[in-house]
Order: C-alpha cells, then sequence, then structure tokens
C-alpha cells in the first residue's frame, strides 16, 4: 500500500514482494479484506501509541496554553506526517469499506479526545464562551488541514500545496488566537 499509495494490489503481489508462497498468505488470511484489516489495526495501534505519546509530551511540557497549542499542532503534524503513506490508502479505502472507516473513527475520537483533553487543562485561559465547543472545533480544523496537506481525503489532487512550515505556523497562530479571544 505504502509503495503504490492504494489499496491496488493483489494478494499475489503481496506473496511476490514479501518471498511468501501465496497459499502461506491464504492460511493467515481468508481475503485481500481481511488482510488489509489486519494491516489497519496494525498499523493504527503503532500509529495511536505514537500520537497519544507526544500528545502528552506537549501536555506535560507545556506552561501555558499557547505553548500547548504550538506543540499539540506540531505532535499532531508531524505524527500524521510520518505515517502518511500508510495512512493515506487506508483513509481513501474507508470510504468503501465500512469496517475500515468504523476502526480509524476509533483511533480518530482516541486522538480527538487526548487533544481536547489537553486543552482544557487551560480552561481559564480559553475566552470564548464554550471552551468546551471551542477546542472541539479548534481540533476540527487542525485535524482537517493537516489531513487535506498529507491527501487523506478524496481530493487528493490538493495534497502537498504550500509550505508544511508555513501551514503549522499558521494553524499555531490561528487557533491559539481563536482560543484566546472573546471575538
Amino acid at each position: 500500500m505504502a509503495a503504490r499509495g492504494s489499496d491496488e494490489f493483489t494478494l499475489q503481489d503481496v506473496a511476490k514482494r514479501g518471498k511468501v508462497s501465496i497459499g502461506s498468505i491464504y492460511n493467515r488470511f481468508e481475503s485481500k479484506d481481511a488482510m488489509l484489516h489486519a494491516v489497519q489495526l496494525r498499523v493504527l495501534e503503532r500509529h495511536n501509541a505514537v500520537m497519544l505519546g507526544r500528545i502528552e509530551a506537549a501536555r506535560e511540557a507545556a506552561h501555558d496554553l499557547p505553548t500547548l497549542v504550538v506543540t499539540l499542532v506540531e505532535a499532531m503534524a508531524e505524527t500524521l506526517r510520518d505515517d502518511a503513506d500508510l495512512l493515506r490508502p487506508l483513509m481513501q479505502r474507508a470510504n468503501t469499506d465500512p469496517m475500515v472507516a468504523a476502526t480509524g473513527k476509533t483511533y480518530y475520537a482516541q486522538t480527538a479526545g487526548a487533544v481536547k483533553s489537553a486543552l482544557l487543562v487551560y480552561s481559564a485561559a480559553i475566552r470564548q464562551p464554550d471552551p468546551v465547543r471551542a477546542v472541539d472545533s479548534a481540533f476540527r480544523v487542525i485535524y482537517a488541514a493537516i489531513a487535506r496537506y498529507l491527501g487523506f481525503g478524496s481530493a487528493t489532487t490538493a495534497a502537498w500545496e504550500g509550505d508544511w512550515t508555513i501551514l503549522k505556523q499558521d494553524l499555531e497562530r490561528m487557533i491559539a488566537a481563536f482560543l484566546t479571544s472573546t471575538v
């Protein structure tokens, strides 16, 4: 999947690349879909462990809300970027595979919960009328902008537009300003 950027491969391709017999693959998986579901679970478990670890490190290192926003955006962006080659085809497949979609949503919810929980530590500094709503919106904006940049959605032609560093800096500034503004 990472080499092709999609899930357009056969089990024969996997056998050849892995230098194993097609029979050995069928001994472990009943179908390509079953193999993809197992791969997704392994990828997301590893990805999630790294993501949650980086979010917790950001939370522990921050001494105020603006600093936390910077470190959270960096943690999310770089973790998603590190795994983009595997996440991209999985997220595209989620459009047609309900099991892939459900598994992905579960792990997304864990990331969302961790980021929102970290931000709400500084709820007294959040000047929006509803801090819970504000951090929810902030998370969705951060994730959507990064996902679009990395080509995780259906509009893969939009991937890699602009400068990565500028995207992160602008997200950091926008989110910090939004959370600390009364407007």
